[in-house]
C-alpha cells in the first residue's frame, strides 16, 4: 500500500489543491522540458523490464546503453498495436510480475476487428490510480468544495476509482443511470454523468421518461470514446439546460484516452472549450490554431499533463498535424510501452499560439500545454467527408437530431461519390423520406459535394441494428473510396 493510500481525506485536499497550485506556477516551458527527460527514463526502464522492447531496440541498432544518455529521441521504435500485441506474447512485453499482483486489466476497443491490446495494472499501482483522476475533478469540479456524485456510463468495462467523489459504475444502462441521478443525486452539490456521444442520446431519452431534472441536479457532462462535436455539444447542452458560454459550475467536456495507456490523457478545459467555440466565427483563429491545415471540422482543443505523459507528432506536415504519440512516464506501469502511436491526427500548439488562441478567444491561456486532434486518420479517406462534419451535420438541426440515434455510415456509392445510411429512430416511412429530405437539403447548405443520403429504420440498419453500445462504433467502410461495402455486422 503506498503513502496516498494511508493519507486521511482532509490531508488527500490539501495535497491536490498544494500540486495544483505548484503546476500552474511551474510554467508550461518548465513541465514540457521534465517531460522530456522522464521520457528518456520510461524508455530505459522499458528496456529493462521488457524482452520485447529490447528485441524492438536492437532491430532499430539503438544500444541500451545509449537510452540514459538522451540522444536522438527520433531513433527510438515507434510503438504500434501491430508490431507490440499483435507480434509478442505477453509475458515478452509486460515486466516480470506474479500475476498474484495483478489488480486490473483493459483492453482497447478491438474497432479494427483483428486484436486487442491490453493494459496491465498491478496493485500497488492500482491502489493509488484515483489519485490522478481526483486531480482532474478538482481542478475542474471543485469536489473538493462540493459533495459530488459521478454516474459512469462508459462501456467496454471503463470503471474508475475515486476517494473525492462518489462513483456509480453503471455502463451502459440508461435505466440504471438515471435511477440513480434521480433518486440519489439529489442528495449532492453536483452530479458528474461520464459517457460517450452515441449512448447519450438513449440516455437523454431515458432521462426524459423518468424525470431526471439535470438543473436540479446540477449535471455536468464528460464525453470520452470519440470525438464531440460542436453542434452535438449544443444539442446536449439544450436538452439537459445548461447555459455553456455562462454557467460558472456546469460543464460539458471531452476527454480523450487509449485502452493501452490510461483514461483522460488528452482532455478539455474550460479555456480549451471557449477556444474552440471562438473558432467557428473567426477564421484568423483558425488558423492559429491548426496552421495552414484547410479542415472541414473543427479539430477537438484539448491540454494535457506533461508531467504524467510526453506528447509528440510524428511525420507533421507544413500545417504540423501528423500522427498522435504518446510515452506514458509510469516507471511502474507492467506494460511500458514508449513512443506508442494513437492513430490520430493532431498538432501540438507552440506556447506563442497558446497566448495568442487565448487572447483572440477573449480567455484565459491555459496552464497546461494545448494539442488540436482532428480524429482517427483511417476514418478520413481522401475525397470523403470528415466524421466530425457529419456529426456536425446530423447535429446542427436539433429537431432532426431528436429523430435519429446517432449512428451513421460512410460507404461507396455504386453510383460515385459516399452514401451516408442513418440510422432513424423510427420505423415510420413517411418520417424517414421527410427526414431525408432535410438532411439533403442541410447538406447542400454545408456544401458537402457527391453525398447520397439514406435514412433506414432502425431495425433495418446494417450495421447493428440494435445497437448494443457495447462496442466502439465504425462510421466509415472499412472497403474505402472506389469499393463499394457489402453488409457488415
Amino acid at each position: 500500500m503506498g503513502l496516498l493510500s494511508l493519507l486521511p481525506a482532509p490531508a488527500l485536499r490539501g495535497l491536490r489543491k498544494l500540486l495544483l497550485r505548484q503546476g500552474r506556477r511551474l510554467g508550461i516551458g518548465h513541465m514540457l522540458a521534465q517531460s522530456k527527460r522522464r521520457a528518456w527514463k520510461a524508455s530505459a526502464t522499458a528496456a529493462q523490464h521488457s524482452a520485447a522492447y529490447r528485441t524492438l531496440l536492437e532491430e532499430r541498432g539503438v544500444s541500451l546503453a545509449e537510452l540514459p544518455q538522451q540522444g536522438d529521441w527520433s531513433r527510438l521504435p515507434v510503438l504500434t498495436k501491430a508490431n507490440t500485441f499483435e507480434r509478442f506474447a505477453l509475458a515478452q512485453l509486460s515486466r516480470p510480475l506474479p500475476t498474484s499482483e495483478l489488480a486490473d486489466v483493459l483492453t482497447s476497443s478491438g474497432r479494427d476487428g483483428r486484436s486487442y491490446g491490453f493494459r496491465l495494472t498491478s496493485r500497488a499501482q492500482h491502489a493509488e490510480s484515483w489519485f490522478s483522476i481526483d486531480l482532474g475533478l478538482q481542478d475542474v469540479f471543485a469536489v473538493d468544495e462540493r459533495p459530488t456524485l459521478l454516474v459512469n456510463c462508459l462501456p467496454m468495462g471503463v470503471v474508475f476509482h475515486s476517494r473525492a467523489v462518489t462513483v456509480a459504475n453503471v455502463s451502459v444502462r440508461e435505466d440504471m443511470a438515471c435511477s440513480i441521478l434521480r433518486d440519489v443525486g439529489s442528495g449532492f452539490a453536483q452530479t458528474v454523468l461520464c459517457t460517450d456521444p452515441l449512448f447519450i442520446r438513449r440516455l437523454l431519452d431515458e432521462a426524459d421518461r423518468a424525470r431526471v431534472d439535470w438543473r436540479q441536479l446540477n449535471t455536468s457532462v464528460i464525453v470520452g470514446e470519440e470525438v464531440l462535436v460542436e453542434a452535438q455539444r449544443d444539442y446536449i447542452a439544450a436538452r439537459m439546460g445548461i447555459d455553456i458560454e455562462r454557467d460558472p459550475h456546469r460543464f460539458i467536456g471531452s476527454s480523450f484516452g487509449v485502452g493501452e495507456l490510461g483514461l483522460n490523457l488528452l482532455f478539455e478545459s474550460r479555456e480549451t472549450l471557449r477556444i474552440r467555440r471562438a473558432m467557428r466565427n473567426q477564421p484568423a483563429l483558425m488558423a492559429v490554431v491548426c496552421g495552414s491545415a484547410a479542415v472541414d471540422a473543427l479539430p477537438s482543443v484539448f491540454c494535457y499533463n506533461p508531467l504524467r505523459s510526453y506528447v509528440e507528432i510524428l511525420n507533421p506536415g507544413p500545417d504540423g498535424f501528423g500522427e498522435l504519440c504518446i510515452t506514458l512516464l509510469d516507471d511502474r506501469a507492467v506494460i511500458a510501452l514508449p513512443r506508442y502511436a494513437t492513430g490520430d491526427l493532431a498538432r501540438l500548439l507552440s506556447p506563442e499560439e497558446m497566448a495568442s488562441a487565448a487572447e483572440m478567444a477573449g480567455t484565459a491561456t491555459p496552464w497546461l500545454p494545448m494539442i488540436a486532434v482532428q480524429g482517427r486518420i483511417k476514418d478520413r479517406p481522401a475525397g470523403w467527408p470528415s466524421v466530425e462534419s457529419i456529426k456536425e451535420l446530423i447535429y446542427v438541426d436539433h429537431g432532426v437530431a431528436d429523430r435519429l440515434t446517432g449512428a451513421f455510415r460512410q460507404q461507396a456509392h455504386a453510383d460515385g461519390g459516399v452514401e451516408l445510411v442513418l440510422q432513424a429512430l423510427t420505423g415510420e416511412a413517411a418520417a424517414r423520406a421527410d427526414l431525408r429530405e432535410q438532411l439533403l437539403a442541410l447538406v447542400a447548405q454545408r456544401g458537402i459535394a457527391e453525398l447520397h443520403v439514406n435514412v433506414v429504420a432502425p431495425d433495418q440498419f446494417p450495421w447493428r441494428p440494435l445497437l448494443d453500445y457495447e462496442r466502439k462504433f465504425a462510421y466509415v467502410s472499412p472497403s474505402g473510396p472506389g469499393v463499394p461495402a457489402g453488409p457488415a455486422y
